[in-house]
């Protein structure tokens, strides 16, 4: 309920401006959805990561945080693109896609004994680990509502999410997994032309899904106020909160081969710029 308080909040703020300080359709110059766009920016991130490995039947195995047992940074700052284009008369048909990966590695001194995939780091151990994840969306959306100030659509889409981990001790040996996770994910979009310069954006993708010994969710929703001060040049200012759950015991689903659980979340503030026609 409460992601939907400001779409509610834009639908009377849009509402209450009269009909005739916008255009009536595409065919018009100053209508405000743009057939092609790119965006790009800088992506600041509070990231949390947990890894279960060696997961039994039982339930059994061992949790380890990565940036508490590890030293990972919790904050990432990186590089953001993505790009959409509409096609068709109507302007209905959109194809969006998007990339960036959060690459982080630490060295730390244990303060306590973990294990990790029948590893055991003890304390006063020096360990070197890193985790590397990279996220690829590509998705279609078809407007169900389009007028000259609001945009409301559905869609499909895929996640690619290649995500590789390693920890690593002299002395010790080291262990670690890389995995491409393929989630496809139904999405939801608002958008709203406040006046010609300021819009609201708003996106939720997820995804679920249970087959065999493998269950995996996600829920990537962002919210985003644009401002165009000059004609193919925006700024935009975003909030996006990603979480995915991967959890597997074998190889029932593609390009997942390990036993054991995934956890992967962050809230990050993204500041972009947009070239758009």
């Amino acid at each position: 309920m409460k992601r939907a308080i400001p779409i509610l909040l834009a639908i009377l703020v849009v509402l209450s401006f009269p009909r005739n300080s916008f255009s009536a359709g595409p065919a018009d110059p100053n209508w405000p959805w743009e057939r092609y766009s790119v965006t790009f920016g800088g992506f600041v991130a509070d990231v949390n990561s947990d890894v279960r490995l060696g997961l039994s039947n039982l339930g059994t195995g061992f949790d380890v945080n990565l940036e508490d047992a590890l030293g990972l940074d919790t904050t990432s700052r990186v590089f953001r693109v993505g790009a959409a284009v509409r096609f068709g008369k109507s302007r209905r048909h959109q194809a969006e896609f998007s990339w960036f990966q959060l690459n982080r590695d630490a060295t730390k001194t244990l303060g306590r004994d973990i294990e990790i995939d029948n590893v055991v780091y003890p304390i006063g151990s020096t360990v070197d680990s890193f985790l590397d994840v990279q996220i690829w969306k590509a998705a279609y959306n078809y407007s169900f509502f389009l007028d000259n100030r609001v945009n409301l659509a559905a869609g499909l889409g895929v996640f690619v999410m290649p995500i590789k981990y390693g920890v690593a001790a002299s002395g010790i040996g080291e262990t670690g997994e890389s995995i491409t996770a393929p989630l496809p994910a139904i999405g939801l979009r608002a958008d709203f032309a406040l006046t010609r310069k300021w819009f609201l954006r708003q996106t939720i993708d997820l995804f679920y899904l249970k087959v065999g010994d493998f269950k995996g969710a996600m829920v990537d929703s962002t919210t985003a106020v644009e401002y165009r001060p000059w004609k193919n040049l925006g700024f935009g200012l975003a909030t996006n909160n990603f979480r995915v759950d991967i959890e597997a015991k074998g190889d029932d689903y593609p390009n997942i081969d390990f036993v054991g659980n995934i956890k992967f979340d962050y809230m990050g503030l993204l500041l972009y710029g947009k070239l758009y026609y």
